[in-house]
Protein backbone atom coordinates (compact mmCIF):
# COMPACT_ATOMS: atom_id res chain seq x y z
CA UNK A 1 0.00 0.00 0.00
CA UNK A 2 1.30 3.44 -0.92
CA UNK A 3 2.31 5.72 1.89
CA UNK A 4 0.81 9.24 2.26
CA UNK A 5 4.11 10.68 0.99
CA UNK A 6 3.99 8.50 -2.12
CA UNK A 7 0.39 9.48 -2.82
CA UNK A 8 1.32 13.16 -2.54
CA UNK A 9 4.27 12.66 -4.89
CA UNK A 10 2.11 10.83 -7.45
CA UNK A 11 -0.42 13.64 -7.46
CA UNK A 12 2.33 16.20 -8.00
CA UNK A 13 3.71 14.21 -10.92
CA UNK A 14 0.24 13.94 -12.47
CA UNK A 15 -0.16 17.70 -12.36
CA UNK A 16 3.08 18.03 -14.32
CA UNK A 17 2.06 15.49 -16.98
CA UNK A 18 -1.24 16.83 -18.30
CA UNK A 19 -0.15 16.92 -21.94
CA UNK A 20 0.48 19.89 -24.23
CA UNK A 21 -1.15 23.16 -23.23
CA UNK A 22 -0.10 25.60 -25.97
CA UNK A 23 -1.88 25.81 -29.33
CA UNK A 24 1.27 24.61 -31.09
CA UNK A 25 1.68 21.68 -28.74
CA UNK A 26 -1.92 20.57 -29.12
CA UNK A 27 -1.65 20.82 -32.89
CA UNK A 28 1.42 18.62 -32.98
CA UNK A 29 0.04 16.08 -30.50
CA UNK A 30 -3.11 15.67 -32.59
CA UNK A 31 -0.94 14.22 -35.34
CA UNK A 32 1.14 11.92 -33.12
CA UNK A 33 -0.98 8.89 -34.02
CA UNK A 34 -0.09 9.43 -37.65
CA UNK A 35 3.58 10.16 -37.16
CA UNK A 36 4.52 7.69 -34.47
CA UNK A 37 1.96 4.93 -34.77
CA UNK A 38 1.67 1.96 -37.09
CA UNK A 39 1.84 4.23 -40.12
CA UNK A 40 5.39 5.35 -39.44
CA UNK A 41 6.48 1.84 -38.55
CA UNK A 42 5.10 0.44 -41.80
CA UNK A 43 6.29 3.07 -44.25
CA UNK A 44 9.83 3.85 -43.06
CA UNK A 45 12.17 1.14 -44.34
CA UNK A 46 15.77 0.34 -43.34
CA UNK A 47 18.10 2.99 -44.62
CA UNK A 48 15.57 5.78 -44.14
CA UNK A 49 15.55 8.15 -41.19
CA UNK A 50 12.29 8.10 -39.20
CA UNK A 51 13.05 11.64 -38.09
CA UNK A 52 12.74 12.77 -41.72
CA UNK A 53 9.32 11.16 -41.94
CA UNK A 54 8.27 12.76 -38.64
CA UNK A 55 9.39 16.17 -39.92
CA UNK A 56 7.43 15.72 -43.14
CA UNK A 57 4.33 14.65 -41.18
CA UNK A 58 4.63 17.74 -39.00
CA UNK A 59 4.79 19.95 -42.08
CA UNK A 60 1.63 18.35 -43.47
CA UNK A 61 -0.18 18.80 -40.16
CA UNK A 62 0.88 22.44 -39.96
CA UNK A 63 -0.29 23.14 -43.52
CA UNK A 64 -3.58 21.20 -43.65
CA UNK A 65 -4.56 20.85 -39.94
CA UNK A 66 -7.02 17.94 -40.24
CA UNK A 67 -10.09 18.38 -38.06
CA UNK A 68 -11.82 15.01 -38.48
CA UNK A 69 -11.10 11.35 -39.14
CA UNK A 70 -11.88 11.72 -42.85
CA UNK A 71 -9.61 14.75 -43.17
CA UNK A 72 -6.82 12.85 -41.39
CA UNK A 73 -7.30 10.02 -43.91
CA UNK A 74 -6.81 12.38 -46.86
CA UNK A 75 -3.78 14.04 -45.27
CA UNK A 76 -2.32 10.62 -44.41
CA UNK A 77 -2.77 9.53 -48.04
CA UNK A 78 -1.00 12.65 -49.27
CA UNK A 79 1.82 12.16 -46.77
CA UNK A 80 2.40 8.52 -47.74
CA UNK A 81 2.29 9.31 -51.46
CA UNK A 82 4.79 12.13 -50.95
CA UNK A 83 7.15 9.96 -48.89
CA UNK A 84 7.05 7.06 -51.35
CA UNK A 85 7.60 9.37 -54.30
CA UNK A 86 10.68 10.84 -52.60
CA UNK A 87 11.95 7.29 -52.04
CA UNK A 88 11.53 6.33 -55.69
CA UNK A 89 13.13 9.52 -56.88
CA UNK A 90 16.34 8.31 -55.28
CA UNK A 91 15.94 4.95 -57.03
CA UNK A 92 15.27 6.77 -60.29
CA UNK A 93 18.52 8.73 -59.99
CA UNK A 94 20.50 5.52 -59.31
CA UNK A 95 18.94 3.82 -62.34
CA UNK A 96 19.86 6.71 -64.59
CA UNK A 97 23.48 6.30 -63.56
CA UNK A 98 23.24 2.54 -64.09
CA UNK A 99 21.80 2.62 -67.61
CA UNK A 100 24.31 5.25 -68.71
CA UNK A 101 27.19 3.22 -67.26
CA UNK A 102 26.00 0.11 -69.15
CA UNK A 103 26.47 1.83 -72.53
CA UNK A 104 29.27 4.38 -72.27
CA UNK A 105 29.17 7.00 -75.01
CA UNK A 106 25.52 6.38 -75.95
CA UNK A 107 22.78 8.93 -75.44
CA UNK A 108 20.13 8.44 -72.81
CA UNK A 109 17.51 7.87 -75.50
CA UNK A 110 19.59 5.14 -77.09
CA UNK A 111 20.16 3.45 -73.74
CA UNK A 112 16.44 3.45 -72.94
CA UNK A 113 15.57 2.07 -76.36
CA UNK A 114 17.97 -0.81 -75.76
CA UNK A 115 15.53 -2.03 -73.09
CA UNK A 116 18.09 -3.44 -70.73
CA UNK A 117 16.82 -4.72 -67.35
CA UNK A 118 17.89 -1.45 -65.74
CA UNK A 119 16.17 0.57 -68.46
CA UNK A 120 12.93 -1.39 -68.06
CA UNK A 121 13.04 -0.95 -64.30
CA UNK A 122 13.63 2.78 -64.76
CA UNK A 123 10.46 3.06 -66.84
CA UNK A 124 8.49 1.18 -64.19
CA UNK A 125 9.84 3.41 -61.44
CA UNK A 126 8.90 6.53 -63.38
CA UNK A 127 5.37 5.21 -63.87
CA UNK A 128 5.08 4.52 -60.16
CA UNK A 129 6.28 8.03 -59.35
CA UNK A 130 3.54 9.40 -61.62
CA UNK A 131 1.00 7.14 -59.87
CA UNK A 132 2.01 8.52 -56.46
CA UNK A 133 1.60 12.04 -57.81
CA UNK A 134 -1.92 11.23 -59.02
CA UNK A 135 -2.74 9.71 -55.63
CA UNK A 136 -1.53 12.87 -53.91
CA UNK A 137 -3.61 15.14 -56.13
CA UNK A 138 -6.76 13.00 -55.73
CA UNK A 139 -6.46 13.08 -51.93
CA UNK A 140 -5.83 16.82 -52.00
CA UNK A 141 -8.88 17.38 -54.22
CA UNK A 142 -11.09 15.25 -51.96
CA UNK A 143 -9.87 17.12 -48.87
CA UNK A 144 -10.66 20.50 -50.41
CA UNK A 145 -14.03 19.28 -51.69
CA UNK A 146 -15.01 17.97 -48.26
CA UNK A 147 -14.04 21.24 -46.60
CA UNK A 148 -15.98 23.25 -49.18
CA UNK A 149 -19.08 21.12 -48.54
CA UNK A 150 -18.73 21.78 -44.82
CA UNK A 151 -18.45 25.53 -45.38
CA UNK A 152 -21.39 25.54 -47.81
CA UNK A 153 -23.54 23.56 -45.38
CA UNK A 154 -22.72 26.00 -42.58
CA UNK A 155 -23.55 28.97 -44.83
CA UNK A 156 -26.83 27.38 -45.89
CA UNK A 157 -27.80 26.79 -42.26
CA UNK A 158 -27.08 30.44 -41.48
CA UNK A 159 -29.12 31.61 -44.46
CA UNK A 160 -32.05 29.44 -43.36
CA UNK A 161 -31.85 30.84 -39.85
CA UNK A 162 -31.79 34.44 -41.10
CA UNK A 163 -34.71 33.74 -43.43
CA UNK A 164 -36.78 32.30 -40.59
CA UNK A 165 -35.78 35.19 -38.33
CA UNK A 166 -36.84 37.83 -40.86
CA UNK A 167 -40.11 36.00 -41.58
CA UNK A 168 -40.94 35.83 -37.87
CA UNK A 169 -40.05 39.48 -37.33
CA UNK A 170 -42.17 40.57 -40.29
CA UNK A 171 -45.14 38.58 -38.97
CA UNK A 172 -44.78 40.14 -35.53
CA UNK A 173 -44.62 43.66 -36.99
CA UNK A 174 -47.68 43.01 -39.13
CA UNK A 175 -49.56 41.80 -36.05
CA UNK A 176 -48.63 44.93 -34.13
CA UNK A 177 -49.78 47.20 -36.98
CA UNK A 178 -53.07 45.31 -37.25
CA UNK A 179 -53.65 45.57 -33.50
CA UNK A 180 -52.99 49.32 -33.59
CA UNK A 181 -55.30 49.88 -36.56
CA UNK A 182 -58.20 48.04 -34.89
CA UNK A 183 -57.83 49.63 -31.45
CA UNK A 184 -61.00 50.77 -29.63
CA UNK A 185 -61.77 54.48 -30.24
CA UNK A 186 -61.13 56.61 -27.21
CA UNK A 187 -58.30 54.32 -25.97
CA UNK A 188 -54.80 55.68 -25.58
CA UNK A 189 -53.82 53.83 -28.73
CA UNK A 190 -56.47 55.61 -30.81
CA UNK A 191 -57.18 59.11 -29.39
CA UNK A 192 -60.27 60.93 -30.70
CA UNK A 193 -61.42 64.55 -30.57
CA UNK A 194 -63.99 65.56 -27.94
CA UNK A 195 -67.39 66.45 -29.46
CA UNK A 196 -67.64 69.51 -27.07
CA UNK A 197 -64.49 71.07 -28.34
CA UNK A 198 -64.07 73.78 -29.39
CA UNK A 199 -66.89 75.64 -27.57
CA UNK A 200 -69.27 77.46 -29.93
CA UNK A 201 -71.63 80.41 -29.68
CA UNK A 202 -75.20 79.17 -29.28
CA UNK A 203 -76.63 81.85 -31.61
CA UNK A 204 -74.13 81.91 -34.44
CA UNK A 205 -72.68 78.43 -34.09
CA UNK A 206 -69.17 79.87 -34.49
CA UNK A 207 -66.27 79.06 -32.17
CA UNK A 208 -66.23 81.39 -29.22
CA UNK A 209 -62.72 82.61 -29.97
CA UNK A 210 -64.09 84.12 -33.20
CA UNK A 211 -66.75 86.10 -31.31
CA UNK A 212 -65.81 89.79 -30.78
Amino acid sequence: MATPAQITANRANAQQSTGPRSVEGKSVSRFNALKHGLDAASIVIPGEDPADYDALATHYDSEFRPQSASESFHVDTMLRADWQKRRLQGVEADLFHTVLAESPGNSLAAVLLAESPAAKLLVRVQRQIAAFERTWHRANTELRRARKQTVDAAGESLDNYLERFHATTAAQLASIRQSTASAVPGSPAAPTSSPDWPPTDEKTGKPLYFVG
